[in-house]
């Protein structure tokens, strides 16, 4: 006997025999304790195959014992079994009998649980039917093949799975019908030890050949599990559909739409209303995005229809027991826990062509799918109603895909930039290039695609970036290269002093190992620049100096910053990119002086990226002369150019409405323009042509910032709440700071992953994360009352203390402010 597979199944699949029927008796047994059993497994993380075992194996021998095999099990913890008809033998005899020791056999179980801790119950529901049986076996590959073995008697069982749990025997009319009259009674209370059969049966199921693949029916990768299993993170979605009248063709469906999102289909199951599939994401193969794919293959099914008249999906993401699990006469792979029996209830529930979730493969995948509530539902083994989600299409990053689509409307100024940072390549310097521009006109994107350009060349020549970014709300002395030492030296505000200092020391020797022995002022600028640099990084504690003395230190730091870029501008190409130049502190824009001073005759550049001088301070830096600087000014887009960036989101021409918003509203500014455009195909509207009266009622705000005020007001109330505390933060954030100040930190994970979904934020280390734009930062920010933002800024200072305790100088800056901010708020409320 083959344990993994059924016999019956072997014969006829070494026979070529793929489809065919035979007259069977049909057993159900309902038994939710192998889910409870689980679970308790999953709690402890400490698995017990012979408590599964010990249950399934007194059950598996009745029915092996009466001449039957177990065919197929069950999501809600159940199995199925066959027991075909033979000539000379009465199978329901047999049938009945397996299911009267099954029944003996759960019952002493329970008893002797109730004996134990706790008095734990032990429910069970067994069912009888006798019918006509249909198999059908398809071979995909010589590899992979399924089995499904169907028919009313089948349905009529499985029925009992919806039942109230109690252990009679429940015998349909045609199974009663077959009985000998003399044991054809009503209940199980009329049965005696009379009806069990003791002699071994006349007639068993044929043996399987011996050359049978039964492995080819085992999911890829199952047979690398562990043998006692596994506690894997599950997604599982469950499908729900009526009646075909061949199963192959959608078996061969289910397969070719699975192996496409690298899901492991588990084979369908049978229904009371027809039939229904498993399919795992996350074992026994697992991907980085598989709850992404799963809710991708569910909305690839709905699309599909598969040829059905009705088709629902129900998904579910928690941790399961995953294995073969059963007896020794035979085990199946499958995924135990509540989540599995869930999803399979969810589809049940589900309305037609209908996608619904519970609430944890919402929030896993709420940053790349849309969703909307549907209601609260109660399902069998769940003692309180749960919260049903209904998943509506995948969200269109707007903001990543205008990335993609290159620089379109800028060619003639990614040219110009190009020419002007030349010169580094022939060995000199390309002194200052000014991009200048409203906020949102592309000035990062355009530097962007220089520097994805750049990695793209065939002949790369080595070229040393150096990102100095500026604060709005952090303007302290040389604050941008305070970043941009940080930068170049892999450091992070996340690890402590003694671990920067190292870092510093390492780097420093590194450099000077590169340079060349007989570099001695080179090497001697190195030397002397380390106090200076190292209190730059705030690796000193000083009391307040006197002005006298900060212009001392101030010059010293110009003179390391300069020492170090002249060395590795002597080295390599270096260019230096001052962002958000127009809130750049004085000293900043002087070391721009000084830097380019020191490498006149080097291969250096720095780009100052900034708002024109009515948007901000004139960043117009006075610089030594004989140093090069020129000018690239972004003008808005013509909406011939923005309509190109917004044709690739639609299948066919973009809707009336939207090309008149793009062209009117957006002001040629690209980054209104896809806010426009994320807005409308959020709104449910993405692909649409002919929704006039629709469209009609969109109307976006008709600025920036309050457009990006609505997408955000969308959000769910708690993911809105930790965007707004990170803003409280600054452009830069770390997680483990804002985890203290939203309410429930538990949901931080599934918010950072949505607002890099989205391009709200981006990653820049294990802790720190940075807003995508300054805009997006800066609207979070005014969306709170200015009662609620002195809060933020005093649970912002609380928690910076908090989680940097006693290595507090590099967040001196930082928490001052918030201190700043807080007490202006209160002094203004207790003003009025």
């Amino acid at each position: 006997m083959n344990p993994l597979v059924p016999d019956f199944i072997l014969e006829q699949d070494a026979e070529g025999q793929y489809a065919g029927a035979v007259d069977a008796a049909v057993l159900h047994v309902s038994l939710p304790a192998v889910v409870e059993l689980a679970e308790q497994m999953i709690a402890r993380q400490a698995i017990d195959p012979d408590a599964l075992r010990a249950l399934f194996d007194p059950l598996f021998e009745a029915v092996h014992q009466s001449g039957g095999f177990v065919a197929a099990f069950s999501p809600g913890g159940g199995f199925t079994a066959l027991f075909p008809d033979r000539p000379g033998r009465n199978v329901t005899r047999h049938a009945r009998s397996a299911a009267l020791a099954m029944r003996r056999s759960l019952l002493e179980l329970a008893a002797r649980r109730a004996l134990g801790a706790g008095g734990a119950q032990m429910p069970f529901r067994i069912g009888l039917a006798w019918g006509s049986v249909h198999f059908t076996i398809v071979r995909i590959a010589q590899d992979r093949a399924y089995f499904l073995l169907y028919g009313p008697a089948v349905e009529a069982c499985q029925a009992t799975d919806r039942g109230v749990d109690d252990s009679e025997l429940h015998l349909d009319r045609s199974f009663r019908e077959r009985l000998p009259a003399a044991s054809a009674r009503e209940s199980v209370a009329e049965l005696d030890e009379a009806d069990l059969l003791t002699a071994p049966p006349s007639l068993t199921v044929a043996a399987a050949p011996t050359d049978a693949d039964a492995e080819a029916f085992l999911p890829p990768g199952a047979g690398d599990l562990a043998l006692e299993g596994e506690i894997r993170e599950v997604t599982t979605v469950s499908i729900s559909l009526d009646r075909v009248a061949s199963p192959t063709e959608l078996i061969q469906q289910l397969h070719e739409i699975a192996a496409m999102y690298g899901a492991t289909f588990a084979g369908m199951n049978v229904t009371e209303r027809g039939f229904g599939a498993l399919f795992y994401f996350g074992v026994p193969v697992a991907h980085e995005s598989d709850h992404d794919r799963a809710l991708d293959f569910a909305l690839e099914l709905k699309s599909n229809g598969l040829g059905v008249p009705r088709l629902a999906v129900g998904i579910t993401r928690a941790r399961c027991l995953v294995g073969f699990f059963g007896a020794g006469g035979r085990r199946e792979f499958a995924c135990l826990g509540r989540a599995v029996h869930l999803a399979a209830q969810i589809a049940r529930k589900a309305a037609p062509s209908s996608i619904w979730a519970d609430e944890r493969a919402f929030l896993a995948g709420e940053a790349s799918h849309q969703w909307s509530t549907e209601n609260i539902f109660r399902f069998d083994g769940f003692d309180l109603p749960i919260l049903v989600y209904s998943l509506e299409r995948r969200r269109i990053a707007v903001q990543e895909e205008f990335y993609d689509l290159g620089p379109i409307g800028r060619e003639a100024e990614l040219d110009r930039l190009t020419r002007a940072l030349e010169p580094v390549f022939a060995g000199r310097s390309a002194g200052v290039v000014y991009i200048l521009g409203e906020a949102g006109i592309g000035k990062s994107y355009l530097v962007h695609s220089y520097r994805h350009q750049r990695a793209q060349l065939m002949d790369m020549r080595p070229l040393l970036w150096i990102e100095a970014r500026c604060d709005q709300t952090l303007k302290t002395p040389l604050y941008a290269f305070e970043f941009a030492l940080k930068e170049y030296l892999g450091i992070s505000s996340e690890i402590g002093q003694r671990a920067k200092q190292a870092g510093l020391d390492l780097a420093l020797e590194l450099l000077l190992e590169r340079l060349p022995e007989g570099w001695t002022e080179v090497r001697q600028g190195i030397d002397r620049s380390r106090e200076a640099l190292a209190r730059l990084l705030r690796l000193r504690s000083e009391e307040p100096a006197t002005p006298e003395a900060e212009a001392a230190g101030r010059d010293e730091a110009l003179a390391a910053l300069s020492a170090l870029l002249v060395a590795e501008s002597s080295l390599q190409p270096v260019v230096v990119h001052l962002d958000d130049a127009q809130w750049a502190d004085p000293s900043s824009l002087e070391a721009v002086r000084a830097i380019t001073a020191a490498c006149r005759d080097l291969p250096l550049a720095v780009i100052c990226s900034a708002r024109p001088a009515g948007e901000g301070a004139d960043v117009r830096i006075p610089l030594d002369a004989g140093t090069p600087s020129q000018v690239i000014e972004l003008a808005p887009l013509s909406q011939e150019r923005l309509l190109a960036l917004a044709e690739p989101f639609f299948g066919g021409p973009i809707p009336t409405m939207l090309e008149s918003l793009l062209g009117q509203t957006a002001g040629g500014n690209p980054f209104f323009a896809q806010e426009i455009l994320a807005y409308w195909l959020e709104d449910g509207r993405y692909g649409s042509t002919h929704e006039a009266a629709r469209s009609s009622r969109f109307m976006p705000p008709r600025t920036v910032n309050s457009l990006l005020v609505a997408r955000l007001e969308r959000l769910e109330p708690r993911t809105r709440q930790t965007v707004i505390s990170a803003a409280v933060l600054g452009r830069e954030f770390d997680t483990r700071v804002l985890a203290r100040m939203i309410p429930d930190a538990s949901v931080l994970v599934d918010h950072l992953r949505f607002g890099e979904a989205q391009r709200i934020w981006s990653r820049m280390g294990e802790h720190r994360f940075e807003f995508c734009t300054v805009l997006i930062r800066d609207a979070a920010y005014g969306m709170q009352p200015k009662a609620a933002a002195e809060r933020q800024h005093r649970l912002a200072a609380e928690a910076i203390e908090a989680v940097y305790g006693d290595d507090l100088e590099d967040q001196r800056a930082a928490l001052d402010s918030h201190r700043k901010l807080a007490a202006a708020g209160a002094a203004l409320d207790s003003a009025g």
